[in-house]
């Protein structure tokens, strides 16, 4: 009987411990909860009285669209897929047509239309300077005059030092008209020294960025 008494009370120890652990747990997790609630009202209540500094994240506003921009990165010329690979060579050749008399700086632009069609330009200068035109212009107002009024991707090559030439302001607001979405540009570096047959090296470096990147808040009317 003695024996019995002490394994009982051995068992009704345990059970106490066992009732004391789940008591402490239960107590644990409903701090938890307590806890997630309390940060959820000051957070509701900070969204309320809004930023001390009276600034709101962009993201907020609803007057501002907030389009799906594709995906923004350098790749090797080598790693590209056939599409960015043709713009840009296509890019190449067309610079080497560039009329730039004045500022020696020559650009090549290549647009592949929604059917596959690609159209090429470099930019033209003039003495008047007003009169010139971009290489990416050049290659849409082309491909436009002659029906094709969407575009899918595009390329920009030109030889800058200090690295990649992308479009100018106007080329950019240009380029969005022609986009029914966000589209990929790929720039690339052309070779410092101009040759009869300009190629890429496959080590290269290749900017792919896109249209929403580059202009993210363009200017519309509908």
């Amino acid at each position: 009987k003695m024996q019995k008494r002490k394994e009982l009370k051995k068992c009704i120890k345990c059970l106490d411990d066992l009732s004391k652990e789940v008591s402490k747990r239960k107590a644990y997790k409903q701090l938890i909860k307590y806890m997630e609630q309390l940060q959820e009202l000051q957070n509701e209540v900070e969204k309320r009285q809004g930023p001390k500094d009276g600034r709101y994240p962009v993201e907020e506003s609803l007057k501002l669209p907030r389009p799906i921009k594709s995906a923004e990165y350098t790749i090797r010329f080598a790693d590209l897929d056939n599409c960015g690979r043709e713009l840009l060579e296509d890019a190449l050749n067309a610079r080497c047509n560039a009329y730039v008399p004045y500022s020696k700086f020559k650009v090549g632009a290549a647009f592949r239309t929604k059917c596959g069609r690609v159209f090429t330009g470099c930019n033209i200068e003039n003495v008047a300077l007003t009169p010139g035109c971009c290489a990416e212009r050049t290659a849409l107002v082309k491909g436009i005059s002659e029906g094709f009024k969407c575009y899918n991707a595009g390329a920009v090559v030109a030889y800058h030092q200090s690295g990649f030439t992308t479009p100018c302001g106007v080329c950019r607001q240009f380029i969005n008209e022609f986009a029914r979405t966000d589209i990929p540009i790929y720039v690339g570096q052309a070779p410092e020294v101009s040759t009869k047959l300009p190629a890429f090296s496959d080590d290269d470096e290749v900017l792919v960025t896109s249209i929403y990147h580059l202009l993210p808040h363009s200017f519309t009317v509908f």
